[in-house]
């Protein structure tokens, strides 16, 4: 699915590299966790990933195909929840995930299905602007769900969420997988990579440090307290 072969990326007017080689592949069906601390690099290399950023050293190839080629079609088949969600605070819940739906060409997902699953339902029609960081959470899961994606990146998907909301996350995590579909979470959070990913990368000052499933980095690295 996704194969990132010595990536190296300078932000424009810095003289340090953000990120300093990595080289990882991710598979189809697969729940990927990139883990460390802030500043390390995880969101610039998912923002790689979506093709947000360019003019980066290496190769990074998604389905087989480099994205120094892709076009419009390739976001048609992805999903994004950015760590900071991106919504308009004017629109209501439903109004917010009507108006994504039409930016996309293919079959997309029901808007009061999503609102359902992560218990917005009561809300579909309260302006965004009202909203909880919590809740804008869950709907910008919502959002990156809209157009039946097969490759989903969450950003600190469970930021702000109570332990009720968090399994709902979850559980969107874990049904999105048993779909076939690959998931790649950016998180701080242990629980959810010990909980939800197949394998995680610690990335720390720009370098994959470490690449394993979490059982086996537990029983490699874990001490018992």
């Amino acid at each position: 699915m996704i194969k990132v072969d010595n990536l190296r990326f300078t932000y424009p007017g810095n003289t340090d590299e953000t990120l300093k080689g990595l080289s990882f592949t991710i598979s189809t069906g697969e729940i990927f966790g990139f883990l460390g601390p802030s500043g390390a690099g995880k969101s610039t290399t998912q923002k790689i990933l979506i093709g947000m950023l360019k003019n980066y050293n290496g190769s990074v190839s998604v389905n087989g195909t480099d994205l120094t080629q892709i076009d419009s079609n390739f976001y048609e088949s992805i999903g994004v929840a950015f760590e900071t969600p991106n919504l308009y605070s004017k629109f209501t819940a439903l109004e917010n995930l009507q108006f994504f739906e039409q930016l996309y060409g293919g079959k997309t997902r029901d808007p009061q299905e999503l609102l359902e699953i992560v218990g917005l339902t009561k809300s579909a029609n309260v302006r965004v602007s009202d909203f909880s960081k919590g809740m804008k959470v869950r709907l910008n899961v919502c959002r990156s769900l809209i157009n039946n994606p097969s490759l989903i990146f969450l950003d600190e998907p469970t930021s702000g969420l109570d332990p009720v909301n968090l399994r709902k996350v979850e559980a969107i995590a874990l049904a999105e997988k048993a779909k076939g579909n690959t998931i790649c979470i950016t998180t701080h959070d242990m629980h959810v990579a010990d909980t939800l990913c197949d394998r995680v990368a610690f990335i720390v000052d720009g370098q994959v440090d470490l690449i394993d499933a979490p059982r086996e980095l537990k029983l490699q690295h874990g001490e018992r307290r």
